[in-house]
């Protein structure tokens, strides 16, 4: 039976997080949607738990599977969706109550193929909830909230858009129509998905609202640092690509080149210590391959990003990175602060000037005004 929403829930032991997932479905204010529920060889009480959901409320469908992470799990859900729209919830996150309410009475008007929604952050550890510029979507202007826009709309903020997939609501027949996956067993799949999938899109639209609740907890998949880390290269390939492809990476190839650099830079960072030197004879080989020889900085560069780009060539071994790393990142605050000195000097030189000036003019007043004085008495 056809249903509005389709919900992809993979779910991989996460029996300590999983009820107030199903939890915050089930209290949904809208009722039109089914939950795919996608065990993916889950060897905790996960399964068991969605069996007893799945019991008392029918709109909750198991698959289940042997492991095939993360991008499997989703595949296979979209797969078996009957919704006119995908939503993808992680199953150790939760929806506002009126989320899907919200969505359906948005997408009704606007007809999207993405609607995009604002989410927040909750840290497990010290249970605080936050945002940025990525969860309330600040970066895109308000302007486009009354409209659908599409990716030539915004090419100057492209790399500043959130690409999690669990903030996006997707016409189902528009995901169907370009055929589109997630790339099967690699890391940072969602950066792949959203750019290829987002530069397909006609309409686009922003649901202002805070609808998801992203959990940040230790040993996820985005904070391991194993070896799965080296799929960034292959996934910056694949995405440079769908740039050329959309005859668009010529004008926003600065931009790209500085993403390129963060992105590397995010995974180095939390690499395990064992794979730093093999990470970084990588960057080296690809350094031309990435055109990373004909970065322009600008203000727009943030210092530990040049400090990241400038310690790649010369370095050796990971030791060497770290050490060169540090010292570039000092040395760039070094002069940036060295000018903002130059500059408060000047200014306070200027300001003495004028000070010294003004008792001279004061002094003056002063003296001519004894002297009538004096010559009244």
């Amino acid at each position: 039976m056809d249903v509005k929403i389709s919900i992809v829930l993979p779910v991989y032991n996460v029996a300590n997080y999983l009820r107030k997932c199903l939890d915050s479905l089930v209290n949904q204010t809208f009722e039109d949607f089914e939950v795919i529920c996608v065990n993916d060889g889950s060897t905790d009480l996960s399964l068991g738990i969605l069996e007893g959901y799945s019991l008392t409320d029918s709109r909750f469908k198991i698959i289940t599977q042997e492991n095939q992470g993360l991008s499997g799990a989703r595949n296979t859900g979209i797969q078996h969706v009957q919704g006119d729209y995908i939503l993808f919830v992680d199953s150790d996150d939760w929806l506002e109550e009126t989320a899907l309410e919200q969505l359906y009475e948005h997408v009704e008007g606007f007809n999207s193929d993405i609607t995009m929604f604002k989410f927040k952050y909750y840290n497990e550890n010290s249970s605080e909830f936050s945002e940025g510029p990525f969860t309330n979507l600040e970066i895109i202007d308000p302007s486009f909230y009354t409209g659908n826009f599409f990716y030539m709309d915004v090419l100057d903020i492209i790399f500043k858009i959130s690409h999690a997939p669990f903030n996006k609501l997707y016409k189902t027949s528009f995901l169907k129509d370009i055929d589109a996956q997630f790339l099967h067993g690699s890391y940072y799949e969602d950066l792949e998905f959203f750019y290829k999938v987002f530069l397909k899109a006609k309409k686009v639209s922003v649901l202002p609202e805070y609808l998801y609740y992203y959990r940040i907890r230790d040993h996820s998949i985005s904070t391991s640092g194993d070896e799965g880390s080296f799929d960034i290269f292959n996934i910056l390939e694949l995405t440079k690509q769908y740039f050329i492809d959309a005859s668009v990476y010529n004008q926003i190839k600065q931009d790209w080149l500085m993403f390129t650099i963060v992105n590397l830079k995010f995974v180095y960072l939390r690499l395990n210590e064992k794979f730093k030197n093999q990470f970084i004879q990588l960057m080296k080989e690809k350094y031309y391959d990435y055109s990373l020889n004909e970065v322009v900085y600008s203000e727009n560069w943030h210092y530990e990003d040049r400090a990241f780009h400038e310690s790649i060539l010369p370095a050796e071994n990971y030791k060497e990175f770290d050490l060169n790393y540090d010292k570039n990142c000092y040395e760039i605050l070094y002069k940036h602060y060295e000018t903002l000195s130059n500059e408060y000097k000047k200014q306070i030189d200027m300001l003495t000037d004028k000070n010294n000036q003004l008792k001279e003019e004061l002094n003056e007043s002063s003296i001519k005004n004894k002297f009538k004085k004096i010559v009244k008495s």
